[in-house]
């Protein structure tokens, strides 16, 4: 996998064609953790930068004699945080849609979502053209982490972006029972973050709302990865310093014979909790153990660096994305070929888009991605460079 840099210096005919471009653009003027600048920020707005390199990429390919689903690239991911559905009273993912449908029909016109919101799902078809969208979050693909991102597809050669991002589960007048009536307790119940006699889960804030991370109490899972890393991975009630007793702090052998190694790195001291973890959040976000455990490295420059830090890690693993429901949609999207397909990462990260397709098309299947993080790159050279294995 080749790395082209800086995205805003890419020109989309001269890169090698790929049949799908997937892109997180950075989110953090999208979050609702952050300023809400929207599409106008400078960091969101790198949106941009990934369209005008699809309809480069298309344009050239075009013009070698490509026709209609022929053209590549035909498939676009973009993945973001869920405060996309809302930035801006919800006009900056009307853009996103427009954009995006603009690439297969420039007339496209999207007018605002009714009432002024978006719904957590939807699709677009148009003339041999369709984007479907959807929020997913991680917990339900069995990572223990709450991780609400939204999936969106777009196929610019056809009508089966919404076949990729939704299953059916009925057929015309074959309705799929609903649960009774008041059969099962509503979500929470029972006590939660904040409820009188409700323990704190691992990592969430006590007595903070959703925008500061506190969503809830659920047990064995922790709240979204970022990149500050304050998750802790034990539950205290923190209100009275009660502990669990029936939880103990991880057993390790004694070094001497009157020293205990037992107080080092435990889960628990008294009423606080320790942070999560490089090797953890590697596992929260479904990458192999020791991904981002890449020794000495040397960055564009040549110049050398004698370790990863912790802090390196944990950055790039907040900025990353959870891959068990990523890997579930590009799986999809691959059976829509007979063959390996070939994709180029924007916004590459520690390289998960490209560690899920490489899996599923084989080694070199991506063929460039765009970085301008050092430390990323240099994870992703080391993973995903020539002779790398991609189950270690």
């Amino acid at each position: 996998m080749e790395h082209l840099g800086d995205i805003t210096a890419i020109d989309g005919r001269a890169a090698p064609p790929v049949d799908v471009v997937i892109g997180g653009s950075p989110c953090q003027d999208l979050s609702i953790a952050g300023k809400r600048q929207g599409l106008s920020g400078a960091r969101s707005g790198l949106f941009m930068e990934q369209i005008r390199i699809i309809k480069e990429m298309r344009q050239a390919d075009a013009g070698r004699g490509n026709r209609g689903r022929f053209i590549r690239p035909r498939y676009m991911v973009w993945e973001n945080v869920a405060g996309a559905l809302s930035s801006n009273k919800g006009d900056d993912f009307r853009a996103v849609l427009e954009e995006t449908a603009r690439i297969a029909d420039p007339a496209t016109v999207i007018p605002e979502p009714p009432k002024g919101k978006w719904a957590t799902s939807g699709c677009l078809v148009g003339d041999g053209w369709s984007i479907a969208y959807r929020v997913l979050d991680a917990q339900f693909w069995g990572v223990p982490q709450r991780r609400r991102r939204v999936a969106l597809v777009a196929d610019f050669g056809g009508q089966s972006a919404p076949e990729v991002l939704f299953i059916r589960k009925s057929v015309c007048g074959d309705i799929e029972p609903g649960q009774p009536e008041g059969e099962a307790p509503a979500p929470g119940a029972g006590g939660g973050a904040g409820t009188p006699g409700g323990a704190l889960a691992a990592g969430f804030k006590p007595f903070a709302g959703a925008g500061a991370g506190s969503i809830g109490y659920q047990p064995e899972q922790a709240p979204t990865l970022t990149v500050g890393q304050e998750c802790a991975v034990y539950a205290v009630d923190c209100r009275n310093g009660a502990e669990d007793p029936c939880v103990n702090g991880t057993l390790q052998a004694k070094s001497t014979g009157g020293q205990s190694l037992n107080l080092n790195n435990v889960v628990r001291r008294a009423s606080t909790v320790r942070r999560l973890t490089e090797l953890e959040c590697e596992r929260l976000q479904g990458f192999p153990d020791g991904w981002t455990d890449i020794g000495p490295w040397a960055d564009s420059n040549g110049r050398k660096h004698k370790g990863c830090t912790a802090n390196a890690r944990y950055m790039a693993l907040g900025n990353s994305i959870a891959i068990p429901p990523w890997a579930w949609v590009l799986k999809r999207l691959c059976a829509c070929y007979e063959r390996p397909a070939t994709m180029a990462s924007l916004f590459d990260g520690i390289g998960g888009f490209p560690l899920i397709w490489e899996r599923l098309n084989g080694p070199g299947a991506c063929l460039w991605a765009s970085e301008i993080n050092e430390f990323a790159m240099a994870v992703t050279r080391k993973r995903l460079g020539e002779g790398a294995a991609l189950w270690p």
